[in-house]
């Protein structure tokens, strides 16, 4: 990565569960022919990760930044941090970072200023304009200095689509600048190990997220089991009948939820006995199903795009920019 004098413009129901969509769900289409990032469906990591794969119809990597940058400045009409923090509350509840979401939100002002001038950077400047391999530059540093927000120690599960929005919108800027500075059949420009190596980093970190979303979430269920009172078992010999309790809390969902089975006799299994297990394995399965929609399909796309920059990172040039010998 090259030092730049751009830096100072850097500085629905599933499985019987009720998921609940955000309170705002009525939102304009600014691209009515293309897949609209609203935060809930698409959002800016799905939309890059399809984008990388040929799998959404944006005809090039500028028409997908607008769309981004769309996406991103907020409208009363369709405020897509708002959508965000909706969909993440689905997982996470009220465990959410809300000093990192706050900064993040600022920090992507400076982004999309940046974001704009890579979208009108052409690959060779006229003089009057940077071009993409400068601004390509000011974008990596600033990421790179600022996704501490994102890859927070506090409550990381929270911000893992702001983490996979930033880490899209790095990735396709480094994947835009490795192709548009490599020459078919000739030079291959030194992006593309700028971009194996981010792509080493992040794939490494959302693997690690998403099992810690879900080891997290397991740790917000507490199971209950409250005896038959030993009063009421001393007089079962008289026909008296005796109960067991079991109480699920789900500090996440604010859901509490009791199982009453008659006290089985001699040591036998109670009617109850898979209450708690049941509970969990559906939590599992509705989480699990947003992890990967939102994370680990995000991931899976990155993995793939690095098996190209691997094996184009082994015959890099020395140059960023083997047009003009730009180290």
């Amino acid at each position: 990565m090259r030092a730049s004098w751009l830096w100072g413009a850097a500085v629905i129901v599933l499985l019987g569960v009720v998921v609940r969509l955000p309170s705002s769900t009525a939102y304009v289409t600014s691209f009515p022919d293309e897949p609209d990032i609203d935060g809930i469906l698409t959002t800016v990591g799905i939309a890059v990760a399809k984008f990388l794969a040929g799998l959404v119809p944006y005809p090039s990597v500028s028409a997908l930044l607008l769309a981004i940058i769309h996406a991103w400045e907020p409208k009363p009409e369709d405020n897509y941090w708002e959508h965000v923090k909706d969909n993440v509350e689905q997982v996470c509840g009220e465990f959410i970072n809300e000093q990192n979401l706050k900064q993040v939100e600022m920090y992507k002002k400076d982004l999309v200023s940046l974001l704009q001038k890579y979208e009108r950077a052409e690959v060779t400047s006229d003089g009057t304009y940077p071009d993409k391999n400068t601004v390509a530059d000011a974008i990596t540093t600033s990421i790179i200095t600022n996704r501490f927000l994102v890859e927070a120690a506090l409550m990381p599960w929270s911000m893992a689509i702001h983490f996979t929005d930033i880490a899209s919108v790095h990735l396709l800027i480094l994947k835009d600048a490795a192709d548009s500075y490599t020459v078919e059949g000739g030079d291959v420009s030194m992006w593309w190990v700028d971009l194996a190596n981010q792509l080493k980093h992040y794939i490494e970190y959302g693997v690690w997220l998403e099992k810690e979303t879900m080891k997290w979430r397991n740790t917000q269920i507490d199971c209950f089991f409250d005896k038959a009172d030993g009063g009421c078992l001393a007089f079962e010999w008289m026909g008296v009948t005796c109960y067991d309790k079991y109480v699920i809390t789900d500090h996440v969902r604010k859901h509490t939820e009791s199982c009453l089975q008659l006290h089985p006799e001699g040591g036998a299994e109670g009617s109850c006995k898979s209450f708690c297990e049941l509970y969990q394995t559906q939590v599992n399965l509705d989480d699990a199903r947003w992890i990967r929609e939102y994370l680990g399909g995000v991931v899976g796309e990155w993995e793939a795009l690095k098996l190209r920059a691997d094996s184009m990172a082994q015959h890099v040039s020395k140059y960023y920019n083997p047009f003009t010998k730009d180290m």
